[in-house]
């Protein structure tokens, strides 16, 4: 409960108009950030599930949101590499695959303006990260 006001709240704080979300599911912080973005202002949305993201996009016509959030149903890699490269993104949230964290970041950050922010969401891992015998996604939030 407490995710989609922070969410809201930081893409407010830097002005967003260009969003991305690396990592979908049910689409509950997407309709929290497409809620805050101003009313021509845009979410890129990445999930390989039409099945589970298919909750969010009922949710996003309900709250009248739709029309900001657009869809992308393939590898987040993909939609990352396909996107300009120069700068244009103001606020990214990444919550998919862990494995992914570093290649997905790489993407992110060059395609990022000025003053954009990049939020990554389970970073602390329950606390997992500072493990030494860390595996699986612990170790690669680590």
């Amino acid at each position: 409960e407490e995710q989609a006001p922070l969410l809201a709240f930081l893409v407010r704080l830097v002005g967003a108009r260009h969003v991305v979300e690396v990592g979908t599911f049910t689409g509950f912080s997407a309709l929290a950030m497409a809620q805050a973005l101003p009313a021509d202002g845009t979410l890129i949305a990445c999930d390989i599930s039409e099945e589970w993201t298919a909750y969010g996009r009922e949710a996003w016509a309900k709250a009248g949101v739709a029309d900001r959030i657009d869809l992308r149903i393939a590898p987040a890699l993909d939609t990352l590499r396909a996107m300009p490269a120069e700068p244009h993104i103001d606020f990214a949230y990444l919550d998919a695959d862990k494995g992914g964290y570093i290649a997905y970041w790489e993407e992110l950050v060059p395609r990022m303006r000025q003053g954009g922010l990049i939020s990554v969401d389970n970073v602390l891992f329950h606390g997992g990260v500072t493990d030494p015998e860390a595996t699986g996604p612990t170790a690669a939030i680590k």
